[in-house]
């Protein structure tokens, strides 16, 4: 998978965060200063997704016989603890130090003036963002595409394995949000004159961060832990192994990603015990097998292992071959 979707979200995160600061700076929006902090952890976490896609895409080695896909899921799990403390936690304490000074009535002044130029920015934002959340929108239809499935953006959230798309997605719809809220904030405040507005903006901003934060963080667990494959894949698994040749059943299909674009894959096979299918037959069948399971979930950058148990039935092991393939770069 590109990285297009990421380099448009670096870039525009990085351009926003300038203007945001720059404003912030010269109206002292506690709304403008957690946007600005949003942006900027936005763009360090794009920076670890594009070290952490790099990593994956590193040979299978002695010592990581499997590859390193995983390294995108650490990436990404890095992110949501990042997006936790780096953008909510530290926008939401700085929001209530506001409010604080507010009630205290030790709040600076603000230029009105400022806060126009404020609200100016943050309609460049919105368009930024939104362009950069298009370019994302884009690169799931075209994962989606390659997994053969047409499903909603939430169906495609909770299934997809593709962790750094889903980082991306979330950040993206969580600017737009920080953005809505930072607007609202912000005209408010220039209507009203009352800078409490703006800090409550600047508190919702930092609420809605830690929320992604922890939402994504549970998504990015689950891939670590170990998902399995969609039961419609699993389903067509056993079916490609049950149509092999000398094959009476497969007991069992056990699969588990070990990357955005690497599966494990174990299945328990059942031939004949009464002396009708040779050793050398179940070998053969054993590789083709194992081949059509990789035809079946191969694309671009993806590497698939196997491990094939082929067991007699009533107990009695005929051939008993369980063996995992080393993916291939």
């Amino acid at each position: 998978m590109k990285n297009k979707a990421i380099l448009t979200a670096l870039a525009a995160n990085s351009i926003i965060a300038v203007m945001k600061f720059a404003v912030a700076f010269i109206s002292g929006s506690a709304s403008m200063f957690s946007e600005g902090i949003h942006s900027v952890a936005d763009a360090m976490n794009q920076v670890v997704l594009l070290f952490g896609k790099r990593k994956a895409r590193k040979a299978p080695d002695k010592k990581h016989p499997f590859g390193h896909a995983r390294a995108t899921f650490f990436a990404s799990f890095l992110v949501a603890t990042l997006l936790f403390f780096v953008g909510g936690a530290y926008s939401l304490m700085e929001a209530i130090e506001k409010i604080s000074h507010i009630n205290e009535g030790v709040a600076a002044a603000h230029d009105p003036s400022s806060y126009i130029i404020a609200v100016v920015i943050l309609a460049i934002s919105i368009a930024l963002e939104g362009y950069s959340l298009r370019v994302a929108l884009h690169e799931v239809k075209e994962q989606q595409e390659l997994d053969g499935t047409n499903k909603g953006i939430f169906a495609f959230f909770k299934e997809t394995r593709n962790s750094s798309l889903i980082v991306i997605l979330t950040e993206d719809f969580a600017a737009m949000l920080g953005l809505i809220f930072a607007l609202a904030g912000v005209s408010l405040t220039l209507i009203t004159n009352n800078l409490l507005f703006d800090a409550i903006g600047g508190a919702a901003i930092g609420v809605l961060l830690i929320v992604a934060a922890g939402v994504l963080g549970r998504e990015i667990a689950s891939l670590i832990i170990g998902e399995s494959l969609p039961d419609a894949q699993l389903t067509r698994i056993k079916e490609l192994v049950e149509n092999t040749d000398h094959v009476l059943e497969c007991r069992r299909i056990k699969t588990v990603a070990i990357g955005a674009n690497a599966v494990l894959v174990e299945a328990d096979v059942v031939f004949s015990a009464d002396g009708s299918v040779s050793a050398a037959e179940v070998m053969t069948a054993i590789t083709q097998i194992k081949a059509a399971i990789k035809g079946y979930l191969s694309s671009e950058d993806t590497y698939v292992s196997t491990c094939v148990e082929a067991v007699a039935p009533s107990a009695l092991v005929d051939t008993d071959e369980c063996g995992a393939d080393v993916p291939a770069a």
